[in-house]
């Protein structure tokens, strides 16, 4: 479409998208809409050069590529529990042929390279808004962090790609953006069950894949959002490992965004690794703390199923993980009869931010 001079079919009315969905595969293929804005065709457009399995095995064959070398930056390249804990993941992503891969390595790759290449990083996190809604946290993080160089360069690739795509695409493809696109993603989030529903591992999903109302299930996802949002930013000041802060953030994010879906949780594996091997003072693991990481770990591939027999579970698993890495991070929110602490095997570790003060 974008090489025919057809964008704007992209960013108009969903049935006029769909036709041309229809056209390529047939009539009897399924309902989809388009749902990304205008700089995400800045990165698959050359696909079109391309027949759809060619293309589809050079996206998922690149975007996987770029994935495993942000989780090898991201958890070290000595962890053996990483492909333990992203292969449900992975063969979920290519049996869906999503861009979970690619998400996800942008995300891990910002993280990864923060500290080290901090405009590099910046510039992988500028790309991740493509899904904004992946990106909620990052801007608290690099805060408490201090990472000005790369907030800049997130800032700054993320205004050059909104130019090129008005440049290339025109200015009409974002007010198409905004007025179509947008709209309709909202009646999706309200409107869509079965299949939908199941894929959501926000609160919001969970409420909805069990029959809650609409208005009333984002009241649910709000009232555990807000305050992990609270707990989340307040650890990024508090945490004394980069590391910590990191995994907070790529769990937290499943808590607090109602729009991510079974093929994001790319992003959510990776700590799981981390969370895993952590031997740390203190840190064993339990056979409790076993059995939530393994159920965590295969989420990707059993929440699909459970959520046709209306048994979600993956907002429960996600704050038993989440709690678990806060505590892992030495934070406790709060304790009977005295104020919040930190474990003591971790005050005497310097952190980025302290560094720079």
């Amino acid at each position: 479409m974008t090489l025919s001079g057809q964008v704007m079919d992209l960013f108009g009315p969903q049935p006029v998208y769909f036709q041309h969905l229809q056209a390529a595969f047939g009539n009897s293929f399924p309902w989809h809409n388009w749902s990304y804005p205008p700089h995400y065709l800045l990165l698959v457009w050359p696909l079109g050069f391309f027949g759809y399995e060619a293309a589809m095995m050079l996206f998922l064959g690149s975007t996987a590529a770029l994935f495993v070398w942000a989780l090898r930056e991201f958890v070290g390249r000595g962890n053996v529990m990483t492909w333990v804990a992203v292969g449900p993941f992975v063969a979920h992503n290519f049996w869906v042929a999503q861009n979970g891969f690619l998400s996800a390595g942008l995300a891990l790759g910002a993280l990864a390279l923060r500290e080290r290449r901090p405009v590099l990083a910046g510039v992988l996190l500028g790309v991740l808004t493509i899904k904004p809604q992946l990106g909620l946290l990052f801007p608290f993080l690099l805060l408490a962090e201090r990472r000005w160089s790369m907030i800049a360069s997130a800032g700054t690739t993320a205004v050059a790609l909104v130019g090129l795509s008005a440049a290339i695409f025109g200015i009409d493809a974002w007010k198409g953006y905004v007025n179509e696109v947008l709209p309709y993603q909202a009646f999706v989030m309200r409107e869509l069950e079965d299949t939908f529903t199941a894929m959501l591992p926000s609160v919001y999903g969970t409420s909805r894949n069990s029959g809650v109302e609409t208005d009333l299930a984002l009241l649910f996802h709000l009232v555990v959002a807000v305050p992990v949002a609270a707990v989340t930013i307040w650890a990024f000041f508090s945490a004394k490992q980069a590391q910590d802060r990191a995994n907070l953030l790529l769990i937290g994010l499943f808590l607090i965004t109602p729009y991510a879906l079974t093929y994001d949780l790319g992003l959510f594996a990776a700590p799981l690794a981390l969370l895993a091997v952590d031997n740390r003072q203190g840190s064993a693991t339990s056979s409790r703390e076993t059995t939530l990481l393994a159920v965590a770990m295969l989420l990707p591939t059993i929440m699909m199923p459970l959520g046709y027999f209306n048994v979600p579970i993956a907002s429960v698993v996600i704050l038993g993980v989440f709690l678990l890495a806060l505590r892992r991070a030495g934070l406790r929110i709060w304790r009977p009869g005295t104020s919040v602490e930190r474990g003591p095997a971790f005050t005497e570790v310097p952190s980025p931010a302290a560094a720079s003060d």
